[in-house]
């Protein structure tokens, strides 16, 4: 036999460059991922501030009109804008004495019980 005779092998380790490769394109996506992940969380995390600053706002709001509401509200501003305005939306009148029905307190006995049935009990049959 001939010793020139080529020996039947590839030049190009062309499985151990699929592999290389493969790993390579695993832990690239994997970071890709990883990366776009911490994103994710940022970008979530300003949108959590700011609805949390627009609820502190809308919050702030709402109890400035609640006590502008109570204000308006108060028998003195009434009776101030009655006396600024000469046609008054409403009158205010005192209450007179005849016109106050008062209602005592009627104090349940310990026997008796708070919760009361709405209809007449049915006899057993």
């Amino acid at each position: 036999m001939s010793s020139n005779r080529r020996k039947n092998a590839n030049l190009l380790p062309v499985a151990k460059i699929l592999l290389v490769a493969m790993v390579l394109l695993t832990i690239g996506g994997g970071a890709l991922y990883y990366v776009n992940a911490k994103n994710e969380v940022h970008r979530y995390g300003q949108r959590k501030k700011e609805l949390e600053r627009e609820l502190l706002a809308v919050a702030t709001k709402d109890e400035v009109v609640t006590s502008r509401i109570s204000k308006l509200c108060s028998y003195e501003a009434l009776r101030k804008r009655q006396s600024l305005e000469r046609e008054a939306f409403a009158k205010l009148v005192p209450v007179a004495d005849t016109l106050v029905v008062r209602l005592q307190d009627r104090f349940l006995s310990p026997v008796e019980s708070q919760l009361r049935h709405v209809s007449n009990p049915q006899p057993a049959r």
